[in-house]
Parts: structure tokens; sequence; C-alpha cells
């Protein structure tokens, strides 16, 4: 996918939805996505899920902060943290969904779940 600008990218001869980042490439591509031999596919499933779930939780937190930085350097340097949290929780989400079989996305475990479900 490639543009010009932003504008053109928004424009409605396009069917892409770029403000949900379509485009994006699989977070997984390229990682091989069998189970180990003597591990439990659950028990990495819930330990991806965990790590993903910090990861998400402490990138929303951290983008807040973005608004209330002294400077404009802090400002990006928070933004580019909260990027690096969110993508370590689209592979760990997209792992975990993975390993357990279900074949649910890194989307459904993200938002699709109750508070309780989260670890």
């Amino acid at each position: 996918m490639s543009f010009d600008n932003a504008y053109e990218a928004l424009t409605e001869q396009n069917d892409s939805r770029w403000a949900f980042g379509t485009g994006f490439d699989d977070p997984l591509s390229g990682v091989d996505g069998s189970v180990p031999d003597g591990v439990d596919g659950a028990v990495l499933a819930h330990y991806c899920l965990a790590l993903g779930d910090d990861a998400l939780i402490a990138a929303q937190r951290l983008s807040e902060w973005v608004t209330r930085a002294p400077e404009l350097e802090d400002e990006v340097a928070l933004a580019n943290i909260a990027l690096d949290l969110l993508g370590q929780a689209r592979l760990l989400l997209a792992r975990a969904g993975q390993a357990d079989g279900s074949g649910r996305g890194e989307d459904s475990l993200a938002y699709f779940r109750d508070a309780a479900e989260f670890r």
C-alpha cells in the first residue's frame, strides 16, 4: 500500500480502512507456529496471553502520558515506547491464539474479552 500523502489514503476511492491499520503485516509472519515438543499448548498460550496483556495495558497507559509530557522530545519518546509495547502485544496475543488452538486473533483477545479474563 503506497500513498503520496495521508489525504490520499483517506479518500473514498480507496476501499482500505487506513485508520484501522490495514496494510500491516501479520504479526506472526515468518514465525514457526508449531508448539515445540514437550510444551503444552495451553500453558504456552496462557504465558503468551499474560505477557501480551501486560504489554497491551502498559502501551495504553503510557500513551495517556503523551499529552502530559513537558517537552516535545519526551512526548515522542513516550509514544515510540508505547508503539513498541503495542507491537509486542500484537505478537504475543496472536501467538496465544495460535498456541491454544482456538484460532482467535490478536483483536479478539485484546478487545473482546471480559475484564476477568485478562491475566
